[in-house]
C-alpha cells in the first residue's frame, strides 16, 4: 500500500499506469481526505484510478 499524501515519486510511479506526469499531479494536489478524490480533484482519470485504488491508502498519523 502506498500513501497518497506521502508517498515519493518514485513510489508513485510503482503503480500501474502511473509515470512522472501523473506522480507529479498526485503530489501536487494534496492533502487528499480519501483516495476517491484522485478522480474528483482531475488528478487522475477514473480508469487509471480504477486499476490501482486497491493499492493506495490515506494514511492518518
Amino acid at each position: 500500500m502506498i500513501d497518497i499524501n506521502s508517498g515519493t515519486l518514485d513510489q508513485l510511479k510503482t503503480l500501474v499506469g502511473i509515470g512522472d506526469t501523473y506522480a507529479m499531479r498526485i503530489m501536487a494536489a494534496r492533502p487528499y481526505q480519501c483516495a476517491g478524490e484522485l478522480v474528483t480533484k482531475h488528478v487522475v482519470p477514473y480508469r487509471i484510478y480504477d486499476k490501482i485504488r486497491d493499492h493506495i491508502a490515506i494514511i492518518s498519523k
